[in-house]
């Protein structure tokens, strides 16, 4: 699958869950102090030693369920054998995350879903197994337990086609599927190929690979997969695509948690660009039509920028200063008897009424597919970029949307559009 132009991480949560029993625990011992009789007092005072000696004990094997539960999380037993049989190397399990609750909808009845991923070490390998670590000594492989899931009355086409990229962008790390055991890949029951689906829920494994240096260097690389269709047909594709922020330790899984708060444009799910939200507003949710067709502004945010390593020559042009993101958020829900054509609708903002207007970015906003057909709606992203120094200057913004327009470019709905104030703090 070529690059599209271009969560929740369990060790942050055993952390948090870990620090709060700890609090509740303190507070019990407070409350139960507090409400001590005084006819217990003396006795009470005898036995203080005694209680901290108590306690000592108490936290320490506290520590001790602790140290057990991470190394759980870290460790285990390995899921995908084929490792070993296939390299012949010493393979060591590094991490387990069994439920990383990282789940995609791609309709309301056709899921995609991370059940659990493990990372291992390979060492000792045979000669042979080296290529899949760039010829050296050592390296790793993370196998992700997945699960599809089809709920419609009809079968799904689906490749299972995905791609994972490293932080910064610059690196593609390799699916290996002689890695999985055949009869462990993710596949559907009624085609030799795999890729029809029958209604139901399945699961398999897919592994890549990473040199050590790789590994080294990743904390939260983009996981993404491709598109189901019906009918096998292209054109009758459900939802988007797929795509995880997958935390190797606890700083990715800060950076996960970030980017599930920001909308998905590609500065995100392509790893274009890392976002840090300075304000947003995602409760607005104003609705304006064109005839009949409804559109809701559901909310903007307002992010610093910082182009990844592999992208920083998309914002040449921009200059050399800090830049600013707005993405802006609609609902579009088309009930005429026009199809629209979602990658033509024109998008502009309008800055301090007279300043002049500024076209979005579409190399930042999702890629649109085909037309929105009657009795369809869509979520639309609109992106625009600002330097820094230049948006401190503007007073108001506006945003028009429209005119919509048929598969032939050709205007619809009398060119009406629509205009919506946005807010900036």
């Amino acid at each position: 699958m070529n690059m599209r132009r271009m969560m929740s991480g369990s060790i942050l949560a055993a952390v948090l869950v870990l620090g709060a029993c700890g609090q509740e625990k303190e507070k019990e011992e407070e409350v139960a102090a507090a409400e001590q009789p005084e006819n217990e007092a003396e006795e009470q005072n005898n036995e203080d030693e005694n209680i901290e000696v108590e306690k000592t004990e108490e936290i320490e094997d506290e520590e001790e369920a602790g140290t057990a539960e991470k190394t759980q999380s870290e460790s285990g037993e390995n899921i995908n054998p084929t490792i070993e049989e296939e390299t012949g190397g010493d393979v060591e399990v590094v991490y387990t995350n069994p439920n990383p609750g990282l789940t995609h909808a791609y309709s309301d009845k056709v899921t995609i879903s991370i059940e659990e991923y493990q990372i291992v070490h390979v060492s000792n390998m045979n000669e042979s197994a080296k290529y899949n670590f760039d010829d050296e000594e050592e390296g790793y492989v993370i196998t992700f337990k997945l699960g599809f899931e089809n709920k419609l009355d009809e079968d799904v086409f689906y490749n299972a086609s995905t791609m994972m990229l490293s932080d910064d962008g610059t690196e593609n790390l390799y699916m290996k599927i002689g890695l999985v055991d055949r009869e462990d890949w993710l596949k559907g029951d009624k085609d030799n190929a795999g890729r029809q689906y029958a209604p139901g829920k399945y699961t398999g494994l897919q592994s890549y690979t990473m040199t050590k240096a790789q590994y080294e260097r990743l904390s939260a690389p983009t996981y993404t997969f491709d598109i189901p269709t019906l009918e096998d047909d292209f054109n009758k594709r459900i939802g988007k695509e797929a795509i995880f922020k997958v935390p190797f330790n606890e700083k990715g899984a800060e950076k996960a948690s970030k980017s599930a708060a920001l909308y998905a444009d590609k500065m995100v799910t392509d790893t274009i660009a890392d976002k840090e939200l300075f304000f947003s507003k995602e409760d607005i949710n104003e609705t304006q039509k064109i005839d009949e067709v409804t559109i809701t502004l559901e909310g903007v945010q307002y992010a610093d920028i910082t182009p990844t390593t592999a992208n920083e020559g998309r914002f040449v042009n921009f200059g050399e200063g800090p830049l600013v993101a707005l993405t802006a958020k609609f609902q579009v829900k088309n009930d005429s008897k026009e199809a629209i054509t979602k990658l033509l609708i024109e998008k502009r903002l309008i800055l301090d009424q007279n300043r002049g207007t500024m076209s979005s970015q579409g190399m930042l906003e999702p890629t649109q597919y085909g037309d929105l057909q009657p009795g369809e709606s869509e979520e639309i992203l609109a992106v625009y970029l600002f330097r820094k120094d230049e948006f401190g200057l503007y007073k108001e913004l506006k945003l028009q949307f429209g005119p919509l327009k048929d598969s032939n470019a050709k205007k619809l709905f009398k060119e009406k559009s629509v205009t919506f104030d946005l807010p900036m703090k």
